[in-house]
């Protein structure tokens, strides 16, 4: 019988309910802070109809955790807010996780209000109810969600009596980052936010060649860059269109599968099917009534978006009106089709930046943009940095007519 005495006692030092979860969702251990907001929680999860995507997101926050360290902090589908941290075995690999919350980080009224009503059509009764049960559930505010989060992380560390995790992270990282190519992650991603299978198997494929020579063979090395590699592959297809729920149950079963490989050969299978179906969820229409004229337009605007491609240009190949399509395409895909094309432009101008024979001068020419000075605002804008910082911080070399 494992003992869980530790998260209880932070769970009544923070008022705050903790939970422990396995790897499939199933609560382990509840503290009993957690169990006097539980009759709330399952009313909300019930009306909200979410019980099963809140228990896919608290796996997935686990996994998250992992990733960044350690430290995780998101919104449960159920608008509720929890931090995660994950528990690791003796061999480095995740065998539960733990949760502290709910917790809200409005006030109640605005949660009722925005988080509930404005999702969910509910009678007034249940409106009612609702906000009555609301305030079982803490509301604090995000420094002190920051500082659980801290807390929550050193007590999940001190549970299997290891070194802090974010020693072994950075231990980690460091040996992973050494001579992996990690230019070409930038390149998959681009081609799955795209939604560009052959090419983004065919730098998968670099990926994984020398990533097997440089580990060596070590297949414990090789799953933690995979689950990286999963982790970023599942935000570049969200990025690109992707239903948020079809990921988000993609990477909870993906991840649980990814641990029980023994042999690199399943591992490397398994990479390649992971990375064709996250691909393929990319701008995924199946649910929107204008399927056929958004999948045209879209791989029109994939084919064109170098060139001087207009939205009537688009609208007209589609033989349609061009306020018909602008407003179709954004309830369809939720951005408008100019923020689509510019996405595809700054993916594009990434690539050739970290291509040192490229002149950035040249760039804006290439990928569609009219003029330097207008290329430079977009991609700053949407990059944080100049095309030159980005080149910069990509260590790649200038060429003789590039900016400083």
């Amino acid at each position: 019988m494992e003992n869980y005495t530790h998260f209880e006692h932070l769970s009544i030092a923070t008022d705050i309910g903790i939970v422990v979860l396995d790897i499939s969702g199933q609560i382990l251990f509840e503290s009993t802070t957690h169990e006097a907001a539980s009759g709330f929680l399952q009313m909300l999860h019930i009306k909200m109809d979410c019980e099963e995507s809140c228990r896919i997101a608290f796996v997935y926050g686990c996994y998250q955790a992992r990733r960044f360290g350690g430290r995780y902090v998101f919104f449960a589908p159920s608008g509720l807010v929890y931090c995660a941290a994950p528990l690791l075995d003796n061999k480095g690999k995740m065998s539960a996780g733990v949760l502290a919350g709910p917790f809200i980080l409005t006030d109640y009224d605005d949660f009722i209000e925005y988080d509930v009503k404005e999702r969910v059509d509910l009678p007034q009764d249940d409106i009612d109810l609702l906000q009555e049960k609301v305030r079982t559930v803490p509301c604090i505010s995000p420094l002190k969600a920051h500082s659980i989060s801290e807390h929550l992380f050193y007590v999940a560390s001190a549970y299997y009596s290891q070194t802090k995790l974010t020693e072994a992270v950075s231990v980690q990282t460091d040996v992973l980052s050494t001579a992996y190519p990690v230019e070409k992650e930038g390149e998959l991603l681009s081609a799955i936010s795209k939604g560009d299978i052959r090419s983004a198997n065919e730098v998968l494929g670099d990926i994984i060649k020398q990533a097997i020579f440089h580990y060596g063979g070590n297949i414990e090395l090789l799953r933690s860059r995979v689950v990286e590699l999963t982790v970023l592959l599942s935000r570049a297809a969200l990025k690109g269109g992707a239903d948020i729920n079809a990921i988000l149950g993609l990477n909870y079963d993906y991840l649980k599968e990814l641990d029980s490989f023994t042999s690199i050969e399943d591992i490397v299978l398994w990479l390649h099917m992971v990375t064709r179906r996250f691909a393929q969820y990319v701008f995924d229409f199946s649910g929107s009534k204008h399927m056929d004229i958004i999948s045209a337009a879209v791989e029109y605007i994939k084919l064109n978006f170098t060139s001087k491609i207009s939205l009537k240009s688009i609208a007209d190949h589609l033989f349609i009106s061009q306020q018909y399509f602008c407003r179709i395409f954004k309830e369809a895909t939720g951005q408008t089709p100019g923020a689509y094309i510019a996405y595809l432009r700054i993916e594009e101008s990434k690539k050739l930046l970290r291509k040192p024979n490229v002149n950035i001068v040249d760039i804006p020419e290439y990928v569609g943009f009219e003029g330097q000075s207008y290329f430079t605002k977009i991609f700053k804008k949407k990059t944080g940095l100049t095309p030159g910082q980005y080149r910069r911080e990509n260590k790649v070399l200038p060429s003789y007519s590039d900016s400083p």
